[in-house]
């Protein structure tokens, strides 16, 4: 099973479509390539996409934009190719513009960013806390943020194939045990990744909510440490 995030590219100019795919798939994420936005139906049904960059042209129209970010819904960020200046205003503050010409830096921080930041706005804002040592289907990882309904974490190295779609994620030092939604998938040197917390599991000592709403700031962590054990 592949368990990499996908991101698909719908743009009419094959040579530019292929280009974006190349890198973004150097980075470590898998593509779908579509000359359109015609068939994206049946591919958000197929397939876990997690964002999509798609050309302005093939949304010419207000409304044809905002058609388009209803059928991605929450957690699939749209990413429009081209100017910003093209865009009415109401729209130019609830997308993530890629202006032309695009370099590889510029594809892969914005779709680095785009895959962070979220569309809509987290339901629970997450917060920084002192990276608090974890588990993830048994692999050690890194929680650096949390909030009520979500987590966000790293792990070194490559290793995303144990990251799929649902995970289990284990806070020994806190007693905790959940499962997570992964939301988003960032590839490089550190592998990030945020996700919803679906529900704490039978074994857990302390529930999630719980963890989140006392999980020390970085600054505090030494004074509040033991107050939360």
């Amino acid at each position: 099973m592949n368990d990499r995030a996908t991101i698909a590219v719908a743009c009419p100019k094959s040579n530019e479509r292929s280009q974006i795919s190349e890198w973004l798939r150097q980075t470590g994420y898998d593509l779908i390539e579509l000359p359109d936005v015609g068939r994206l139906e049946e591919h958000l049904q197929g397939a876990p996409i997690e964002a999509l960059l798609a050309d302005l042209v093939l949304v010419p129209r207000e409304n044809d934009v905002r058609d388009l970010v209803r059928r991605l819904g929450a957690n699939r960020p749209l990413v429009a190719l081209g100017e910003s200046g093209h865009l009415p205003a109401s729209l130019r503050s609830d997308l993530n513009v890629l202006a032309r010409p695009m370099t590889r830096e510029s594809v892969i921080i914005a779709v680095g960013l785009a895959l962070a930041e979220g569309r809509p706005a987290r339901r629970y804002p997450r917060k920084p806390v002192e990276p608090i040592p974890a588990t993830a289907n048994g692999v050690t990882v890194t929680i650096r943020e949390a909030s009520v309904g979500g987590v966000g974490l790293e792990m070194a190295g490559p290793r995303t194939n144990v990251l799929p779609p649902f995970f289990r994620l284990r806070v020994p030092e806190f007693g905790v045990h959940c499962v997570v939604k992964r939301a988003w998938l960032n590839t490089s040197d550190v592998v990030r990744c945020g996700g919803t917390i679906e529900g704490d599991l039978p074994d857990a000592a302390r529930s999630w909510a719980e963890f989140a709403r006392e999980a020390p700031a970085p600054v505090t962590f030494v004074a509040r440490r033991w107050s939360i054990q």
